[in-house]
């Protein structure tokens, strides 16, 4: 019962989800060392769990603990939709991404600051993947994605709107997010060079005056971060999106939500697309994923695919020679802020394009029924017209990918020989702690 009642750094109790994850690290470490009493004790442990679960929602003289609902993904659709039935600026359209990737990816608010355009990549047998630094660990991890054939939920094409409406290059994938600025650790001494503190000026801790004005001003604890800014998001987006559930940034996050989106999958499935590794021995239990093809299988899962279906991603190769030099002159035009740039970080991996251009072409039906007058298909239209060419091509070629779509075959099975058992679909609710 001590961390159901255990204070943080800003004098509150911990949150229900903390104390509850806690507390599964030092259980799953326990049977990890232990694996003899594993019989014996898992029942037991998984009771206690819910004994400790129902002191955290009940705390402070018997007040109820305010519990954030799990984001579904029929909510997830209902706000995706909206935004893109009524997106007006940029913003809105990274904002569509910001959400659909923290669905996807489990909630990791604060790593998404540090996804880079150059973390997109599509790896062997088609696979596209995007890698991150984590905050916590500062180690980078990969996770997949797999395309959705509702286009309000697929992962692929809110990225590639979110690309193709920034105004102006970076290197941040969702330029919106507020910055994480880690402290520097660097101090000046009289020893220091001076060519070095001109190279990097930004490693020099600032003056104590500095640091002590803006310490009054506002503490790193209370600057408004990631979540807050999720949460406002989520504030203008649920109530007229029709969402009942009042959601938080904490509704995308490893637990509830997933057990809810996951559609029976094992836990330790779940867990495995960026869990803890309970081996580890550094504070941080470095983050980790036990196999791609776990990680492969669980992310087919939400994206209401087979998980042991292979799904093979649209590409421009499709289409003869000449077609494809047309589509690739719109897409440079598209994709200016991300493609064709001298700042490498800038730039987009051009087969990561054709792919997002892929997407962009066979769901401009959607988009224009449900918006035409949006930003996303008002530059489509433009950037087609500057280059010579016809708007109805956009149909043609959508038309023709929607065709290659539905003609290729998705009954494949991965013949991975150690992923071929135990599916990740299968599972007992009550293994669910």
């Amino acid at each position: 019962m001590y961390l159901a009642f255990k204070e943080g750094r800003k004098g509150q109790v911990l949150a229900r989800h903390s104390v509850m994850q806690y507390y599964r690290q030092t259980k799953n470490w326990l049977l990890e060392q232990f694996p003899q009493h594993r019989v014996a004790t898992d029942k037991t442990l998984l009771k206690k769990g819910q004994v400790l679960e129902r002191y955290c929602m009940k705390r402070e003289s018997g007040a109820f603990v305010n519990k954030a609902p799990a984001c579904t993904k029929k909510a997830l659709k209902k706000m995706m939709m909206h935004v893109y039935s009524t997106a007006a600026t940029t913003a809105d359209y990274q904002d569509a991404a910001l959400l659909c990737l923290l669905w996807y990816l489990f909630g990791r608010a604060s790593d998404l600051t540090l996804l880079r355009k150059v973390n997109l990549s599509i790896g062997s047998g088609d696979i596209f993947f995007v890698r991150f630094i984590r905050v916590k660990t500062s180690e980078e991890q990969g996770l997949s994605l797999f395309p959705d054939d509702d286009f309000c939920t697929c992962p692929l094409l809110a990225v590639a709107l979110a690309l193709v409406t920034q105004t102006s290059p970076t290197s941040a994938l969702l330029s919106q997010l507020p910055e994480q600025h880690a402290p520097s650790q660097a101090a000046l001494t009289p020893a220091t060079p001076l060519i070095d503190l001109m190279d990097h000026p930004e490693t020099v801790l600032p003056s104590h005056a500095e640091t002590k004005r803006a310490g009054e001003d506002k503490s790193p604890d209370t600057a408004p971060g990631i979540h807050s800014y999720v949460n406002r998001v989520l504030d203008r987006l649920v109530k007229p999106a029709g969402v009942a559930e009042r959601l938080t940034s904490h509704s995308f996050r490893r637990g509830g939500a997933q057990h809810a989106n996951g559609a029976g999958m094992c836990v330790q499935w779940i867990f495995d697309r960026g869990a803890w590794n309970m081996t580890a021995t550094n504070k941080a239990f470095a983050d980790v994923f036990n196999t791609p093809s776990e990680d492969h299988k669980v992310a087919r899962v939400l994206s209401s695919r087979d998980p042991e279906a292979k799904v093979p991603l649209l590409s421009l190769d499709s289409f003869d020679s000449d077609t494809q030099t047309r589509i690739r002159s719109v897409a440079l035009a598209l994709f200016v802020t991300s493609l064709g740039l001298k700042t490498a970080q800038y730039n987009v991996n051009a087969r990561v394009v054709d792919t997002l251009m892929a997407y962009l072409l066979r769901h401009y039906p959607e988009l224009k029924s449900l918006a035409s007058d949006g930003l996303a298909v008002q530059r489509m239209e433009a950037c087609t017209i500057e280059k010579g060419l016809c708007v109805s091509e956009l149909l043609a070629w959508s038309s023709h990918l929607s065709t290659c779509a539905s003609t290729k075959p998705e009954n494949t099975k991965t013949t991975d020989p150690a992923t071929d058992h135990d599916p990740p679909h299968i599972s007992s609710p009550s293994s669910i702690d």
